[in-house]
């Protein structure tokens, strides 16, 4: 009896398992048929294996191959090792984000810190201390205006501030160009990325006068072009003495003198003597007076 029903259990079990295999192929067929016209092939990409600081020299075994979506895909991908081998990062990379032609150094560029310096830029270096470099809040990758103050030997209201420079990329704080977090350090010098002709006026004002960096948003990067301002509008402007003096009331000129009214002469003959008796003449009436 038990080989009975062992006879009839097996081959309907292999029936079952051969209908849920044709149901979930035609299932995977149907989903197949449903997906868009246009969908492309994922694309075989290079990632990062692990995660890359700034300054590395790629080797094979910091990348590894990924399919990407093609439609997801970022442009300055790679998919052959042997055009990212020797390239140096410029920026940080995680693990498994895909390593971008922008992200790197240009090619053939030596290893450390002067890999991250674009070709035809300059790096320069400026001293700042705790109200120049705005509380420490100046970190690598930030964005700063450079004002200078130049004091003139002859007249202090003739000194004057204005900015030099705008929108500049701080690469490094000190010896780190590596920005972990944004909690403030306390710096000495920051080295900032500018071009030939920027670099000539920071080393002018940094030797003649008094340098200040001011902070500006990462995103914000309009040129404002002012002109500068002198002493001599700031104490203006707050109301100096000068200034008052400028507009002050003029005084009440005087009125001027009344002439007295003329006087009238009258000849009075007494007996035999004779005299002149003056009467002063009263002022004219009034309209509709009688005289």
């Amino acid at each position: 009896m038990f080989v009975m029903k062992q006879k009839v259990v097996m081959p309907l079990t292999l029936l079952v398992s051969l209908l849920a295999t044709l149901a979930v192929y035609r299932y995977l067929q149907g989903q197949q048929s449903r997906a868009p016209a246009g969908a492309k092939a994922p694309q075989t990409v290079l990632v990062a294996a692990q995660d890359l600081a700034v300054g590395v020299k790629i080797a094979g075994i910091h990348v590894k191959a990924m399919e990407w979506p093609r439609e997801l895909l970022p442009a300055g991908t790679f998919s052959d090792t042997a055009l990212v081998s020797g390239r140096i990062t410029r920026v940080p990379v995680v693990a498994g984000e895909p390593i971008l032609d922008s992200k790197l150094a240009p090619q053939g560029s030596g290893s450390g810190f002067s890999s991250l310096i674009p070709p035809g830029m300059r790096a320069l270096t400026v001293s700042v201390n705790v109200v120049s470099g705005v509380s420490g809040f100046i970190l690598p990758d930030a964005r700063v205006d450079v004002l200078v103050t130049v004091a003139s030997p002859n007249n202090k209201e003739e000194s004057k501030t204005k900015i030099i420079l705008e929108d500049v990329l701080v690469l490094a704080v000190d010896q780190t160009f590596e920005r972990e977090d944004d909690d403030p350090v306390k710096v000495q010098s920051v080295t900032l990325l500018v071009d030939p002709g920027q670099a000539e006026k920071l080393a002018l004002a940094s030797s003649e006068g008094k340098l200040q960096l001011v902070l500006r948003n990462s995103a914000d990067r309009d040129a404002q072009g002012s002109r500068g301002v002198q002493l001599r509008e700031l104490i203006n402007g707050a109301g100096s003495v000068e200034n008052r003096a400028l507009t002050r009331p003029r005084a009440a000129e005087p009125a001027a003198a009344v002439a007295p009214p003329p006087a009238r002469t009258v000849e009075v003959l007494r007996s035999s003597k004779r005299e002149e008796i003056s009467f002063v003449q009263p002022e004219k009436a009034a309209a509709g007076d009688r005289p």
